[in-house]
């Protein structure tokens, strides 16, 4: 059965919808900017809830992959400084999953900026 009220994702849509419609316009020019911020922190809540925890997820993998003895960020920071990564494969292999991360982080955070980013590189 689902539950006879909305969920966190449309409470945050209405909420912006009354943002874009209602307040920002009423608002004097200064104090714009500081609410589109905050629209466009709500957006990117709503994105990490429709998201469920999968960043946490994939990240965990990606660790994973890198680090076959199931170690932690810290782990792999250090490893990093020590220059276990510093050639050939697993160098390759690292930045990869760096690339990948923050391509993935970016999807939730700021997709228009991934957008733009990608497009920019297909001219």
């Amino acid at each position: 059965m689902t539950p006879d009220k909305p969920d966190t994702q449309d409470l945050l849509r209405a909420a912006a919808e009354v943002m874009k419609k209602v307040l920002i316009p009423a608002l004097p020019d200064e104090n714009r900017l500081d609410a589109l911020m905050v629209l466009s922190i709500m957006a990117g809540a709503e994105r990490d809830l429709a998201d469920n925890g999968g960043l946490a997820h994939r990240q965990a993998a990606r660790l994973q992959k890198i680090m076959s003895d199931a170690g932690s960020v810290r782990d792999l920071c250090t490893a990093i400084r020590r220059g276990d990564f510093d050639r050939g494969e697993s160098a390759q292999t690292l930045h990869a999953l760096l690339m990948e991360d923050v391509r993935d982080r970016l999807t939730l955070v700021n997709p228009k900026y991934l957008e733009a980013a990608d497009s920019d590189q297909s001219c």
